[in-house]
């Protein structure tokens, strides 16, 4: 019986030595394992910023010279060139007075931040 009884407490004894600081190996071991769980993530540096190849261009009013009303030019994608410029495609512009449309070529246009949504003419 004596046998029996022995297991359990010895096992209960290295448990109390393990808490209160008996195996100092066991205990650097712990700590490492802790330091290594709690330290910072690297970080990977920011990558650097591009400017995106398309821009959206929203809708635009412009002023229609001699018919009277406004032209409405719808919101479109325009592709930005090695040039810094950029290629605009065809697109419907329609009067709102007389309800006349009309296709305005693609071609090459000043950067979209140099759009307003109001322009005082339709430009070519």
């Amino acid at each position: 019986m004596r046998q029996v009884a022995a297991g359990p407490v010895l096992a209960g004894g290295l448990l109390l030595l393990a808490q209160f600081g008996g195996g100092s190996s066991f205990n650097s071991a712990v700590d490492q394992i802790e330091r290594s769980v709690t330290r910072p993530v690297p970080q990977a540096p920011a990558a650097p910023a591009q400017s995106a190849p398309d821009a959206w261009v929203p809708d635009r009013y412009l002023a229609a010279p001699g018919q009277g009303g406004t032209a409405v030019v719808p919101g479109h994608w325009e592709r930005r060139l090695p040039s810094g410029e950029y290629y605009a495609p065809p697109s419907t512009v329609c009067n709102s007075a007389s309800g006349e449309c009309a296709t305005a070529p693609a071609g090459v246009r000043p950067p979209p931040d140099m759009h307003t949504p109001y322009d005082t003419h339709i430009a070519p």
